[in-house]
């Protein structure tokens, strides 16, 4: 019986073939063992043999009619599904032959590399990914060579993090995040803004995910100019949902002037509440989300007329802080009720916060680089399902238990992770 490849070429005769079903039944993991090493060495003689090819090309060429063979040095390749080989690599005299096969600088198959990097993002930590590599790739890394992996995906990631926006937006939401990014030799917070979109098929997209100064007008303007000039059509916004940024509200509509801009009642309820005495609190809460929850404008405008009426002598402070926000906060009315659970908070960007720092947290240290990386393999990710499940799904209406299910997950996973450690 013959195999052949391109270029390896394999013969197993009849009684081998025999031998070898026999080996299986007996040790099937034993027999595994030494078909792998067999192969191991096939490929190992078709790559030197590749290598010794490769030389006689170079010396081949004009340029290097007084050079000469200058014996060989043995070196270790890992490639991807075989392992390890050991490898001779032929020299010259003038020291000037580069191979393009097995480059010199290069222990790793670039393969090897992506899934590494793939492994690392998905939220294994450097060490930990360094201990079971045997076990998953065949070859044991280290934890160096697990965070350099992340390079071999960095080009994509800023091709992704800039591409062109093709598509038209009709909401999008604002908000921002921190890091810890190393930073010779120190860790510094790295501020993240952030710019999520829901287009025309009503699904979300990440649009921007940029360093900047979350807290400032000016950082955001710079953000919104850039979105404008990777193809953002201003005129399809109709909303833009935000915190209470001064300046930021005024800078949006500078830039969507058909849009209206909408408050996110999470953070508006959050700084209210923090105004409110401890003893006051429960009741201002309860009154304030029969406000929030309200099934029309006009009873959301009776609710907080009611609870003005109620708790304005005791919370002044934290009523006004509604009170000077409440036509955004009312906003999301002017739209299809369908929306209006998306359109009240920026919350599907806290999701894209909560993401990251699950899979950051796994990290010892984040350069600007490896960041870059993380944003643009996080976002992907989310996308692809944001793909199938448009804002206005029947789907989310279960999302309470899917969220209970996924918090019981990310504790498995965190007590894995501390067995393994």
């Amino acid at each position: 019986m013959t195999l052949s490849m391109s270029l390896i070429k394999v013969e197993i005769s009849v009684p081998e073939i025999v031998k070898a079903i026999d080996k299986f039944k007996r040790n099937k993991i034993k027999a595994f063992e030494e078909l792998t090493n067999e192969v191991s060495k096939s490929v190992s003689d078709s790559l030197n043999k590749l290598l010794n090819a490769e030389m006689e090309f170079f010396l081949g060429q004009p340029e290097q009619k007084s050079n000469k063979r200058n014996g060989y040095y043995e070196r270790e390749f890992v490639l991807k599904g075989i392992g390890q080989l050991r490898l001779r690599v032929p020299k010259d005299r003038h020291s000037k032959f580069k191979s393009v096969i097995v480059p010199e600088n290069e222990r790793l198959d670039s393969r090897l590399k992506q899934d590494l990097a793939a492994l690392h993002l998905s939220g294994i930590s450097n060490r930990t990914l360094s201990l079971i590599s045997k076990r998953i790739l065949g070859v044991q890394v280290s934890p160096q060579t697990v965070h350099n992996s992340l390079a071999t995906l960095e080009p994509k990631a800023l091709e992704w993090l800039e591409r062109p926006l093709d598509e038209d937006y009709w909401a999008l939401f604002i908000d921002g995040t921190n890091f810890k990014v190393q930073r010779r030799g120190s860790t510094e917070k790295e501020p993240t803004l952030v710019v999520l979109g829901i287009n025309n098929r009503n699904s979300f997209s990440i649009l921007a995910m940029e360093p900047g100064q979350k807290d400032s007008a000016d950082s955001w303007e710079a953000v919104f100019t850039s979105l404008i000039q990777r193809g953002l059509n201003t005129n399809k916004v109709q909303i833009g949902v935000m915190d209470g940024l001064p300046g930021l509200e005024k800078k949006f509509k500078e830039y969507f002037t058909k849009a209206v801009t909408a408050r996110c009642w999470v953070h508006a309820k959050k700084n209210a509440l923090q105004k409110v005495s401890k003893k006051l609190s429960l009741a201002f809460d309860e009154q304030l989300s029969q406000v929030m929850y309200a099934n029309s404008e006009s009873s959301a405008r009776v609710a907080f007329n009611n609870l003005k009426q109620h708790l304005n002598k005791d919370a002044d402070r934290a009523v006004k802080c509604i009170e000077k926000d409440l036509e955004s906060l009312l906003v999301h009315y002017r739209f299809e009720e369908k929306f209006w659970r998306t359109l009240k908070t920026t919350n599907p960007i806290e999701r894209i916060n909560k993401e990251l720092k699950r899979r950051t947290k796994s990290m010892e240290g984040l350069g600007q680089s490896t960041l870059n990386v993380v944003l643009a393999f996080t976002a992907m990710r989310l996308e692809y399902n944001w793909r199938t499940t448009p804002v206005d799904s029947p789907k989310l209406n279960n999302l309470k238990g899917r969220r209970e299910q996924k918090q019981v997950l990310n504790k498995v996973e965190d007590t894995l992770e501390n067995l393994i450690h």
